[in-house]
């Protein structure tokens, strides 16, 4: 089948549906690309429960409380966690009373089940109510189509950041951590600050000092131990905390024995023009998977590595240079 005839075939079922879900065209083909609206009931649901589950249910697939189109289709719309009019086999219901039947016996993770939260007075939408909803639930549709509002770029997350860096400066856990325990559990300590080191809350070993998970959370990071939300906006937490730590990590790469992530076997660190410009041209490549052009590379080299040089030294050149690259949209968003 070619474009063309493709295209004729979709057409009709993208202009059959309206973004609130209803159909202009009562066909199969119609009813199956358009997703159950979200009642008011539904939304009514979702922001009592909201406030206790949105810390950990607001990005990346299970974001079920990123916002209502993505609770209705997430959470509503898939029959394993709700089965439209029976509570009793749905799983929200068996989480929120603390007898889930995967991995996760209770939402939210802790001590308290949600139905003691509510108990207590902690949190205000009874548990009757969800069911009341989920009993009332007729089937529901997913919507099949793409969202056109949906972002078309995602900023690397705080794991992705660390794992993406290790990779291209060639650097290791060792190089920040040694192995230590407290109390019997296996624990990450850090060598020394000066490095500025960096480790998940939830990573196995955990961090030993909190500044190691700190730097963590200021790219973004999230906790399922902790119930923080990850934040993926380009916040000017992240851009200060990714600026600091790329500079401290180049500074490290740059320094480590051996290393030929940045220079390997066979290339000049000088501060020969020629030289300084074939590494930048390979560092576009390293870090950004593209190729600059004659003009960036002089722009590149005037700007950012020239000043930063001096006669006897060039390593807070490379630093600046290493870290203008880390720091560069390109590498930053996907």
């Amino acid at each position: 089948m070619n474009r063309f005839a493709l295209l004729l075939l979709v057409l009709p079922v993208a202009l059959a549906c309206g973004r609130d879900g209803s159909t202009s065209v009562p066909s199969t083909q119609a009813q199956n690309a358009c997703g159950t609206p979200a009642s008011s009931e539904t939304v009514r649901i979702m922001q009592g429960l909201k406030p206790h589950c949105e810390g950990c249910h607001s990005q990346g697939a299970r974001g079920y409380f990123a916002s209502v189109d993505a609770f209705q289709s997430l959470l509503v719309s898939a029959p394993r966690l709700v089965k439209a009019g029976s509570p009793d086999d749905s799983e929200l219901v068996r989480l929120l009373e603390g007898r889930g039947s995967a991995a996760f016996k209770q939402m939210p993770i802790g001590e308290k089940s949600y139905a003691q939260l509510v108990s207590e007075g902690t949190a205000t939408l009874p548990i009757a109510d969800v069911r009341a909803w989920i009993q009332g639930l007729s089937t529901q549709q997913r919507d099949a189509r793409p969202d056109p509002a949906a972002a078309r770029i995602t900023r690397m997350n705080a794991t992705q950041v660390q794992r993406a860096l290790y990779q291209q400066l060639g650097l290791t856990h060792d190089d920040f951590f040694i192995s230590a325990t407290e109390f019997g559990i296996p624990m990450a300590e850090a060598r020394g600050d000066d490095a500025y080191p960096m480790q998940p809350p939830d990573a196995v070993p955990a961090p030993r000092q909190i500044t190691t998970a700190e730097r963590f959370y200021g790219l973004g990071g999230g906790s399922v131990l902790n119930q923080t939300a990850q934040d993926r906006t380009a916040s000017p937490t992240f851009a200060l905390t990714l600026t600091q730590v790329s500079q401290r990590w180049c500074r490290l790469a740059l320094a480590k024995t051996g290393n030929v992530a940045l220079f390997p076997a066979g290339s000049r660190r000088t501060a020969d023009a020629v030289d300084v410009k074939a590494t930048l041209r390979r560092w576009s490549l390293h870090f950004l998977g593209e190729r600059l052009t004659d003009a960036q590379v002089d722009a590149l080299y005037a700007d950012v590595f020239v000043p930063l040089s001096t006669l006897t030294d060039t390593e807070p050149a490379y630093v600046g240079v290493c870290s203008y690259f880390i720091r560069h949209p390109h590498w930053i968003f996907y």
